[in-house]
């Protein structure tokens, strides 16, 4: 390096050093305090009931003490085996078990295919079918009890049990 750049910048770092020190550092007159407390959110539970509508029910087919419901079955197709149901339980073709649109989970309905009056008691753990004119949807082993899955769909009655 040149001579003259060294003398420069030496003479800049002993011109910084001297300005520092002259300055005196400012002390801030007021403080400033933050509040460190998070204010906190407190979520009540809320209790949730759904209003589950009244079916119509023709009063030709209705029983004093139960609702019967004329309508078609289908069943639930392989690739639901092992999933969640709409009331958390894991679907199992092998249970008896079925869906409806409106009715509580855990109720028991007798499902009777018209043809051949055969008939089988499930219960409602999941929300279906989605198709228009069906009023249930039955596991494979529920749908096998009362006629053939080739059929893929049953006219039958629906008797609401408890």
């Amino acid at each position: 390096m040149n001579g003259s750049v060294i003398r420069n910048l030496s003479l800049s770092s002993v011109m910084l050093i001297v300005v520092s020190g002259c300055v005196s550092p400012e002390v801030a007159k007021e403080t400033v305090t933050a509040d460190t407390q998070r204010p906190v959110l407190i979520i009540k539970p809320v209790e949730y009931k759904k209003e589950v509508k009244p079916i119509s029910v023709p009063t030709s087919t209705a029983t004093s003490k139960s609702k019967v419901i004329d309508g078609k079955a289908s069943y639930y197709a392989n690739m639901f085996q092992g999933r969640k149901t709409a009331n958390g339980q894991i679907f199992d073709q092998g249970k008896l078990t079925a869906a409806h649109r409106t009715l509580p989970f855990g109720t028991k309905v007798k499902v009777t295919n018209i043809n051949n009056h055969k008939s089988v008691i499930v219960t409602i753990n999941d929300r279906g079918p989605f198709i228009r004119g069906r009023i249930i949807d039955l596991s494979s082993s529920a749908f096998k009890a009362i006629g053939n899955p080739r059929t893929g769909v049953l006219n039958v009655t629906m008797e609401i049990l408890k």
